[in-house]
């Protein structure tokens, strides 16, 4: 049998079945015939030895891996796959060094894309349970005049984003006003032309509200810095007009030099600008 079973189907072919068949179709007789059928099994025979073979192997290889599952389910040495899941990761300190690196990385690749030489540093390095909720980090930040602060906000999702401060004393914050408004006094008085305000409008409006005045018996006028020309009486301010487009108080010198050409006595008060005549 295992001399039959090393026999390849194509040789039995060849040299059994062929010939057997070659013989019926020459001389029609049953001994041939017969002769035909067992070459027929023959042939065919180690074909079903050999399927027969594969199902027996295979048969054993399935209870073997049934017998595997069954050993290591009792001694609990793996667990199934779903438990596996289910179960969180530790928490180490390697790993949350490398998500702190990461967040120091796209912080620093954002901020070098506006100011090349940058540096910065976590005014408090925010916890990795912080991060992971996500919030707004304060951080101090070095070559990125005129800021000198940062906040680093990031969403649960990920998304990150930069706020750049500047942040100063109070001390430091006045000094740089006062030198704010000296510059903002010296376009003013640039941009007033107070000689042709006076020229074109002032002395006429004056000089109107100045005759009247004075048949009515009144030798004085206060004007207040948002051109309101009032009138003392029964000891309260009463208003007499609005003047618009008066000059403002930096430039009242200059409108009390005009004023004098025309016999008008003018006076800076802290109220306003006093007329008299």
């Amino acid at each position: 049998m295992s001399s039959i079973r090393k026999w390849r189907p194509s040789i039995l072919f060849r040299y059994l079945f062929v010939p057997t068949l070659f013989l019926c179709a020459i001389f029609k007789s049953p001994v041939f015939q017969w002769l035909a059928v067992i070459t027929f099994v023959i042939w065919l025979l180690p074909a079903i030895i050999k399927a027969a073979s594969s199902l027996r192997m295979e048969s054993k290889r399935k209870r073997g891996e049934k017998e595997i599952v069954q050993i290591t389910s009792a001694t609990g040495q793996n667990a199934a796959p779903e438990e596996q899941d289910a179960v969180p990761a530790e928490a180490s300190p390697n790993n949350d060094l490398f998500l702190i690196r990461q967040i120091n990385f796209r912080v620093t690749e954002q901020l070098k894309t506006t100011y090349p030489a940058i540096s910065w540093l976590w005014v408090k390095r925010p916890p990795v349970s912080e991060i992971c909720k996500g919030g707004t980090w304060r951080i101090r930040l070095s070559n990125a005049e005129p800021f000198n602060f940062g906040e680093v906000s990031l969403t649960k999702t990920g998304k990150l984003s930069i706020t750049l401060l500047q942040a100063t004393s109070l001390k430091d914050a006045v000094a740089a006003n006062v030198g704010t408004n000296d510059l903002e006094e010296d376009e003013i008085i640039d941009r007033v032309d107070v000689k042709t305000w006076y020229c074109n409008e002032g002395a006429a409006i004056l000089s109107r509200m100045i005759d009247d005045l004075n048949t009515q018996g009144h030798r004085r006028l206060m004007i207040h810095e948002n051109g309101d020309a009032v009138i003392t009486a029964s000891g309260s301010e009463q208003t007499v007009e609005t003047i618009r487009n008066f000059p403002p108080r930096l430039v009242w010198d200059e409108l009390t030099k005009a004023l004098k050409d025309d016999e008008i006595t003018a006076v800076v008060k802290p109220e306003g600008l006093l007329l008299s005549w």
